[in-house]
């Protein structure tokens, strides 16, 4: 397996912690939400922790408040990196809503971005009308990350039976990842729901699911119930952390992993 198992070039080298795979991975996957930063703070985040990022999501639609050449930078950057870039749906959902969808996602191929996430999260669309986007991004030549779930609306949860049969016609089509939201599972309610999550994971390959985790709590249950090797969509602020509880250095039982890398 290729791996960071040592990270023989870090501070403190001769202590020993979690193997990990190194980059490119196939599973373990750090998903970074950009939420229009600037390029020092890129340029630091990537710096710091630029290894343990996988993927850069362009979110919340900053970038269409930004130049093009801003844009680009952003995206050279992270490639210098090796961090693969896809741009959030946000954006790509108000570019359906106005007929514009295969106009989108040629900008965003000709940005140099690996990969589009085809999202309803905010718009009312149809299953059919969602994966004709799928085929029209792919057509693109982009992969596709398709999301399950709906944003400030806990009601997509109360049948597991269409959350996985809509992810199961993402997969049909051709998606290449599927990103679970976290709202209405692990985010706005009393208790994460773990029924919902475990029937996701028994249903589909975990290399090819994407878990939103936003807070400590999330991340650690996908952890200690999925493994290490989950693939996690966090905030920039929460890279690190991510990283340290994947190896065993936070909030899983440092002393008891110690004891067994010996």
């Amino acid at each position: 397996m290729q791996n960071a198992a040592s990270l023989a070039d870090k501070a403190f080298s001769f202590i020993q912690i979690m193997p990990r795979q190194a980059k490119p991975r196939t599973r373990g996957l750090t998903i970074m939400a950009d939420r229009g930063m600037g390029l020092r703070k890129q340029a630091d985040i990537l710096e710091a922790a630029g290894e343990f990022i996988d993927l850069a999501k362009v979110g919340i639609g900053a970038y269409r408040l930004q130049n093009p050449e801003f844009v680009q930078r952003k995206v050279d950057l992270y490639h210098q990196n090796q961090v693969e870039v896809f741009f959030a749906g946000d954006l790509s959902e108000i570019a359906f809503m106005q007929g514009v969808s295969e106009r989108f996602y040629q900008e965003v191929k000709a940005f140099g971005a690996e990969a589009v996430e085809v999202s309803s999260a905010q718009v009312s669309m149809s299953l059919k009308d969602k994966l004709t986007l799928i085929k029209m991004a792919q057509d693109a030549g982009l992969k596709v990350i398709a999301e399950a779930g709906q944003k400030a609306n806990e009601q997509w949860t109360r049948c597991t039976g269409y959350i996985l049969k809509q992810i199961e016609s993402y997969f049909e089509v051709g998606a290449w990842k599927v990103l679970v939201q976290g709202e209405g599972l692990t985010e706005g309610v009393d208790r994460i729901k773990d029924d919902i999550l475990l029937s996701i994971a028994g249903n589909f390959d975990l290399e090819k699911l994407i878990f939103q985790a936003k807070d400590a709590a999330s991340q650690k249950w996908f952890i200690s119930n999925l493994s290490a090797d989950v693939n996690l969509d966090v905030d920039d602020d929460q890279v690190i952390d991510l990283e340290l509880m994947r190896r065993g250095l936070r909030k899983r039982g440092l002393f008891g992993l110690v004891g067994a890398l010996k």
